[in-house]
């Protein structure tokens, strides 16, 4: 062969090569573009999937973070965030959360320590490597509260019995002591042991005045509507506890502008008015003045009566004004804060309302307004 045919021949197998070349490149390439579109695709796929994980753990309200195997913290969802007060980019990549753990309470550095239900566990990957942990917690405060609040309900209603039982065992002994007492007193009018006599009966008056509200408090009120004098109520209210009110160095005052008659519940109105005569006269201790005033207005369209009683005693602060119609929430060193809470009761059962007025310093007001009519429609008089 000539030197001009092996060149020629070496030619043609350098072309043969290079084609063979470029069609595995080009094999090359189309493998490699394939490859990059199922890295392209997959890595969306994994995106979507990481997003998706990530709503679901943030619309939670339970905290979920997870540390790697070195202790370092790498997720963190909105719940934890929010309950341990942090934000998430500040502690992403370090090994402390930013609260202290204390039994079944968490501490946050910022913000207020909660009952908490605590887990950690391993996360385990699927060859069985531990790849880090994941520490899980609730926010129970609120059940725990709940569960606080039942078992002192369960305590008070136990408590509640035990003491209805011994003011019914109480209350008759004393309605003895008081009779006697008054006895003793009519027998005694005008010497030092009546006056003694009559100290006797009042403060008894008082103790079973307090053992009417324990009784009425423990019971649903169901008021009988009987058409009643109010002028002959209020005076008997006054002589009941005229020398209860004259041993504490008090001035009763009363203005009943007509005789109103009107559909009441007359034992329970009585405790309402005797409840609220005795919170006036123990918010004056050094002494004072009591205005009750009887009168009426309308109240859209129903024509109501109304039944003011003020004192000028040492008043009210304005923030505990809300307070004082709840169950023995009580603005004095004395009293089982009750008579407020039951005046209020039987008033709403006469489908009336109450309110209150009061300035420290100057004194308290409170008004009571009743519908004259029956429930059932029939109406009140004014004679």
């Amino acid at each position: 062969m000539t030197v001009e045919a092996t060149k020629h021949s070496n030619i043609e197998l350098l072309s043969d090569a290079i084609n063979s070349f470029n069609k595995v490149s080009d094999t090359l390439l189309q493998y490699y573009k394939n490859l990059e579109e199922k890295v392209l695709v997959l890595t969306k796929e994994v995106d979507h999937k990481k997003q998706l994980l990530n709503s679901i753990l943030d619309s939670i309200d339970i905290g979920v973070v997870f540390f790697d195997k070195e202790g370092i913290i790498r997720s963190i969802n909105r719940a934890a965030a929010e309950l341990i007060k942090v934000n998430p980019e500040e502690i992403i990549g370090k090994p402390s959360l930013g609260a202290a753990v204390e039994g079944d309470m968490i501490i946050p550095k910022r913000g207020s320590p909660f009952f908490a239900l605590i887990s950690q566990r391993d996360v385990i990957d699927e060859g069985g490597s531990i790849i880090g942990s994941v520490l899980i917690f609730k926010d129970i405060t609120r059940l725990k509260e709940l569960e606080a609040q039942n078992e002192r309900n369960r305590r008070l209603t136990a408590m509640g019995e035990l003491v209805m039982k011994i003011a019914h065992e109480i209350r008759n002994p004393l309605g003895s002591i008081e009779l006697f007492a008054g006895l003793i007193q009519a027998d005694l009018k005008d010497s030092t042991h009546g006056q003694y006599a009559s100290r006797i009966s009042n403060s008894v008056r008082a103790l079973v005045n307090t053992l009417d509200n324990m009784l009425s408090f423990a019971k649903d009120l169901r008021p009988r509507f009987e058409p009643q004098p109010i002028r002959q109520v209020i005076e008997e209210i006054v002589e009941e506890f005229s020398g209860y009110i004259k041993n504490n160095k008090v001035v009763l005052k009363v203005s009943v502008e007509h005789d109103y008659v009107a559909f009441i519940d007359k034992g329970l109105l009585r405790q309402a008015l005797i409840n609220l005569l005795i919170n006036a006269v123990q918010a004056m201790p050094e002494g004072g003045e009591i205005s009750m005033r009887v009168g009426e207005e309308r109240q859209e369209g129903m024509r109501m009566l109304v039944l003011t009683v003020s004192d000028t005693g040492i008043g009210i602060e304005k923030e505990r004004l809300s307070s004082i119609f709840e169950p023995f929430y009580s603005t004095k060193d004395r009293g089982t804060g009750l008579g407020l809470p039951i005046a209020a009761s039987i008033i709403n059962a006469h489908r009336g309302s109450i309110s209150v007025d009061s300035r420290i310093g100057k004194g308290t007001t409170f008004v009571i307004k009743i519908p004259f009519e029956h429930p059932n429609g029939s109406g009140g008089n004014r004679f």
